[in-house]
């Protein structure tokens, strides 16, 4: 009986110093939008005589977490993010292409620029829809996945498809990812 009394008086000091932390989280809606150029691919891919040499795929320049005004209105950093809910990836055709009529076995990963993690798949698609000029999708990573990459802040996406049909030029796209956040404020 003696050590009951001390052991549930730890327990409430626990708990309150947990609803205490729980207190100072913020939570918000974080949409991304890199804008990423696929660079026109040689017509020859399709037409060699080097059999499956139709892959095609692409990295993107570095992008942050910390450059969305989001971490700065909520005072919170990528490090200080403590619970991710991923959402989706949406792909759009900004210009140089009407269509995704010329692909087929998207796969789209997102990776770390210093390697410190590595090549996460956010999405994949066998055939996309050759009339649209978007893509919507459900990331496949983990909601503890993404916490791991958000925290580690820098990130880059590694695109791979195979071509179908000759490119049109240089193709612009949007990467758009969104998530809700759950964060620490700096004080």
């Amino acid at each position: 009986m003696r050590f009951k009394l001390p052991l549930s008086f730890l327990l409430v000091a626990i708990t309150i110093g947990a609803c205490k932390r729980l207190d100072k989280l913020v939570s918000f809606n974080l949409d991304t939008k890199d804008n990423v150029m696929w660079e026109k691919a040689a017509d020859s891919l399709l037409t060699d005589t080097f059999p499956n040499n139709e892959g095609v795929f692409y990295i993107s320049e570095d992008f942050s977490f910390n450059n969305y005004e989001k971490f700065a209105s909520n005072n919170a950093t990528s490090t200080t993010v403590e619970d991710v809910e991923h959402f989706n990836l949406t792909i759009q055709i900004d210009s140089g292409a009407t269509n995704f009529s010329f692909l087929k076995d998207l796969v789209v990963y997102i990776s770390s620029p210093n390697n410190l993690y590595k090549d996460t798949k956010l999405i994949e698609l066998a055939d996309p829809d050759p009339v649209e000029d978007f893509i919507t999708l459900d990331m496949l990573p983990t909601n503890e996945e993404f916490l791991n990459i958000i925290q580690r802040d820098k990130y880059r996406f590694r695109t791979e498809f195979t071509l179908v049909s000759p490119m049109p030029d240089s193709v612009f796209m949007s990467y758009k990812m969104n998530f809700r956040l759950k964060a620490t404020p700096q004080e």
